[in-house]
Protein backbone atom coordinates (compact mmCIF):
# COMPACT_ATOMS: atom_id res chain seq x y z
CA UNK A 1 0.00 0.00 0.00
CA UNK A 2 1.28 3.45 -0.90
CA UNK A 3 1.85 5.93 1.90
CA UNK A 4 1.74 9.72 1.71
CA UNK A 5 4.57 11.90 3.01
CA UNK A 6 3.36 15.33 4.08
CA UNK A 7 5.94 18.05 4.73
CA UNK A 8 4.78 20.79 7.11
CA UNK A 9 4.91 24.19 5.40
CA UNK A 10 5.40 22.32 2.14
CA UNK A 11 3.48 19.75 0.16
CA UNK A 12 2.45 16.09 0.13
CA UNK A 13 3.51 13.32 -2.21
CA UNK A 14 3.41 9.54 -2.60
CA UNK A 15 6.93 8.04 -2.72
CA UNK A 16 7.95 4.80 -4.39
CA UNK A 17 7.76 1.97 -1.86
CA UNK A 18 11.42 0.90 -2.09
CA UNK A 19 12.87 4.36 -1.32
CA UNK A 20 14.09 5.65 2.02
CA UNK A 21 12.48 8.88 3.17
CA UNK A 22 15.67 10.76 2.17
CA UNK A 23 15.65 9.28 -1.34
CA UNK A 24 11.95 10.12 -1.70
CA UNK A 25 12.56 13.73 -0.62
CA UNK A 26 15.46 14.01 -3.07
CA UNK A 27 13.25 12.78 -5.91
CA UNK A 28 10.90 15.65 -5.09
CA UNK A 29 13.87 18.09 -5.19
CA UNK A 30 13.48 18.91 -1.50
CA UNK A 31 16.61 20.41 0.02
CA UNK A 32 17.61 18.39 3.09
CA UNK A 33 20.85 18.04 5.01
CA UNK A 34 22.60 14.66 4.93
CA UNK A 35 26.10 13.20 4.92
CA UNK A 36 26.56 9.48 5.47
CA UNK A 37 23.29 7.96 4.16
CA UNK A 38 23.70 5.06 6.60
CA UNK A 39 22.52 6.31 10.00
CA UNK A 40 25.99 7.10 11.35
CA UNK A 41 26.01 10.89 11.56
CA UNK A 42 22.43 11.99 12.30
CA UNK A 43 22.57 15.05 10.03
CA UNK A 44 19.41 14.01 8.15
CA UNK A 45 17.14 14.18 11.22
CA UNK A 46 13.66 15.59 10.78
CA UNK A 47 10.79 15.95 13.21
CA UNK A 48 8.23 13.15 12.93
CA UNK A 49 4.90 14.83 13.61
CA UNK A 50 2.75 11.82 12.79
CA UNK A 51 3.20 8.31 11.42
CA UNK A 52 5.47 5.31 11.76
CA UNK A 53 8.69 4.24 10.06
CA UNK A 54 10.84 1.13 9.85
CA UNK A 55 14.61 1.43 9.81
CA UNK A 56 16.26 -0.44 6.94
CA UNK A 57 19.53 -0.53 8.91
CA UNK A 58 20.17 -0.04 12.61
CA UNK A 59 21.27 3.59 12.98
CA UNK A 60 24.30 4.34 15.11
CA UNK A 61 23.49 8.04 15.52
CA UNK A 62 21.45 9.10 18.54
CA UNK A 63 17.83 9.71 17.57
CA UNK A 64 16.00 12.01 19.99
CA UNK A 65 12.35 11.30 20.74
CA UNK A 66 10.08 12.67 18.01
CA UNK A 67 12.75 12.58 15.30
CA UNK A 68 13.71 10.16 12.53
CA UNK A 69 16.80 9.65 10.39
CA UNK A 70 15.55 9.99 6.83
CA UNK A 71 18.55 8.23 5.28
CA UNK A 72 17.74 4.80 6.65
CA UNK A 73 13.99 4.56 7.20
CA UNK A 74 10.91 3.87 5.14
CA UNK A 75 7.29 4.80 5.88
CA UNK A 76 5.04 2.21 7.53
CA UNK A 77 2.09 4.60 7.38
CA UNK A 78 1.30 8.07 6.10
CA UNK A 79 3.92 10.46 7.53
CA UNK A 80 3.87 14.09 8.51
CA UNK A 81 7.37 15.51 8.92
CA UNK A 82 8.91 18.88 9.65
CA UNK A 83 12.25 19.69 8.08
CA UNK A 84 14.54 21.92 10.18
CA UNK A 85 14.68 25.35 8.54
CA UNK A 86 11.47 24.71 6.60
CA UNK A 87 10.69 23.07 3.29
CA UNK A 88 12.86 24.32 0.44
CA UNK A 89 12.72 22.94 -3.09
CA UNK A 90 15.60 23.10 -5.57
CA UNK A 91 14.95 25.09 -8.71
CA UNK A 92 14.94 22.80 -11.72
CA UNK A 93 17.25 23.65 -14.58
CA UNK A 94 15.62 23.88 -17.95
Amino acid sequence: MAHIIKILDGFSFIPRKELTVLEALEQQDVVIEYQCREGFCGSCQVNLIDGDVTYTTDPIAFIPSGKILTCCCQPDSDLTIEIPGGCRVKKRRR
